[in-house]
Parts: C-alpha cells; structure tokens; sequence
C-alpha cells in the first residue's frame, strides 16, 4: 500500500441523492486543488461532490512515473459508473488533466449529463518541453517544476503537488491529450469550457480549439486567475458557472 499524504487525501462531500459531481484534480496535484471551489458548488446547490486521487499521485513521483493515462480514467470510469447507479443526474468535471480526462469520459461513459473542463491542456506555452521530453525520460525520470510566489502561496493554502514533473509520466499525459484531440466530435453532451486568461502552463487557445470542435459548449473566461483557478481569486465564479450549468441541464 503507498502512503498518501494526508493533504493529498480524495474527498467526498455527501449531498442530495438528486445530482452528483465527479470533480477530477490535475496532473501531479491532488484533489486538495479542486476543494475551495468544491465546497462553494455544495453550499449553493447541495449536490454530492465525488474527488478521488488518481494513481500514482499523491505519494511519491516514482509511483506516478510507474502509472498511465489509462489508470487514470479507469479511476474516473469506475466512480462515473458508481455515481450513475446511485444518482439520478451525474456530471463529470475536471481541473487540467481532470478536464481531459472529464472530456474523455464525456465521449465514453453512458448517462451522464454534461461536462466540464477548467483549464484542459491542449496547447501550451512551452511547446520545447513537449518535443524534448522523450530525450529527457531517457536521461533522467525528472525534470523540475517552475517554483515562484503563486506556487508557494498553493502550498500554504493546503494544496498537495509534486515539485517534480514525472518524465515518463508526462508522456502518458500527452498521449490522453491527443486521445481527446481526436474524439472531440463523439462529444454529445453540453459541455461547459472554463479558461484562464493568466494561465502559466496552458496557452488559453486551448478552449477555443475545444469550443470549435465540440457541438454543446458554453465558455467562460477568467480574466484574473492562473492555472489553479480553483484556488483562485474567481473561484466563485467558477462556482455559480459550474452551478447554473448543473442546474440548465439537469
């Protein structure tokens, strides 16, 4: 058994047995990320609130350099299927990696309804790192994180990440990336596309590559928040955005 860090732990916010969420954190994060947004969609519509840890995260980056997108999303696959048994409306939304993956399973998993993505890496502002990445898993399983003070302010906040950026693991994240790229078309529900303005990682034409390619889509900008927005200075508003799609469509 791998040892989680306690701020790293899955949460689960029991609410009404009407409608239900499956809220997924980002690469190398944890649900700790999604939880001050989280707790502000439960006190405004009441609605359970599922964020489980993905593997390999949480405990240590060699456990995460040993995983694969497809561990991932048969996290996400099985806690989608147990909701839908369990309530009468369930929707699948994501932070990041989360949003791709939630985007994934909105081509794959039946009865849902709708999909939501917050800042999912499609494109981003360092298109070097992707191209040398294989060369650098070969020489080394780690490459470092950019630190700075909107890093440091997460962690005092209780946000659990790794420091490093798992090599071999990151390539798993590009190929769930160009997975969903090519499924975008089997996308059927609505779908609400949420995009930092100030993101640091992901190139905000991210969403309006998604906007072009998906049929039912709502987007809103977040004109002052970085990549974690859900930590950030618009987390309510991503928190009513994120309500009054559950509520449209449920």
């Amino acid at each position: 058994m791998m040892n989680i860090y306690p701020q790293a732990e899955p949460f689960f916010l029991r609410g009404n047995q009407e409608i239900a969420l499956l809220f997924i954190h980002g690469f190398t994060a944890s649900p700790s990320e999604l939880y001050p947004t989280a707790q502000l969609i439960y006190d405004l519509c009441g609605c359970t609130i599922s964020a489980p840890l993905l593997p390999g995260h949480g405990s240590s980056p060699h456990l995460l350099n040993q995983s694969n997108w497809e561990e991932w999303y048969n996290t996400v696959r099985k806690e989608s299927e147990f909701l839908i048994e369990n309530y009468s409306r369930v929707f699948v939304g994501g932070l990041s990696m989360g949003g791709l993956l939630a985007l994934h399973a909105g081509s794959r998993v039946k009865g849902l309804q709708g999909t939501i993505s917050i800042n999912a890496p499609v494109f981003n502002h360092f298109p070097l790192l992707i191209a040398v990445s294989p060369l650098i898993g070969r020489i080394r399983p780690y490459f470092p994180k950019k630190g700075g003070p909107r890093q440091r302010r997460l962690a005092q906040e209780g946000r659990f990440a790794y420091n490093v950026m798992p090599a071999q693991a990151f390539q798993s994240l590009m190929n769930l990336r160009n997975q969903v790229m090519e499924e975008t078309d089997n996308i059927n529900l609505p779908v609400l596309l949420i995009q930092s303005l100030q993101d640091e990682s992901v190139h905000p034409r991210s969403v309006y590559y998604l906007q072009e390619k998906i049929k039912h889509t709502e987007l809103i900008e977040l004109p002052d928040s970085g990549h974690v927005a859900t930590m950030g200075s618009e987390k309510e508003k991503i928190a009513r955005a994120i309500t009054g799609f559950i509520s449209a469509y449920s």
